[in-house]
């Protein structure tokens, strides 16, 4: 079944294939930060306002996964932002998560990268994982 990017019902999927790798719980034991993903808004794309995933992560395993609130972004000590068309080529394989934070179209809007950057296993397992959910981008996403 395939979920809209970036709601509710995608974010729980999302939260079961998390939690069923084990290269990710590996990647992450000693990660103990809820995280956020905005997909920005785009009204060209009927996104009429960002969505942001919470992610609450804590030594290798996923607590909770919802959308997330202006407040919650305000809280959660890392948010990674980015177009549709982004988010789309990372979670097709076509685009390297790593190499899309350094050209600038992964944006961390908040974090330290320096912490960051000693979890990029367990970064390219989240992407693994998000890439085993069937996602739903809006029409005219290539």
């Amino acid at each position: 079944m395939a979920y809209q990017a970036f709601t509710e019902e995608w974010a729980k999927a999302y939260k079961e294939r998390i939690n069923a790798n084990a290269n990710y719980r590996e990647a992450a034991r000693t990660w103990e930060w809820p995280l956020a993903f905005v997909l920005e808004a785009d009204p060209s794309l009927g996104i009429e306002e960002e969505r942001a995933i919470i992610l609450d992560l804590y030594k290798g395993e996923c607590r909770d996964a919802r959308v997330g609130t202006k407040a919650d972004l305000e809280n959660v000590p890392y948010v990674i932002s980015a177009d549709a068309y982004t988010w789309k080529q990372v979670m097709d394989g076509e685009l390297d998560p790593l190499a899309a934070m350094m050209r600038g179209k992964l944006k961390i809007l908040k974090g330290d990268m320096g912490v960051l950057s000693g979890y990029v296993i367990a970064a390219k397992e989240l992407v693994n994982s998000a890439q085993q959910v069937e996602t739903e981008f809006p029409e005219g996403v290539a």
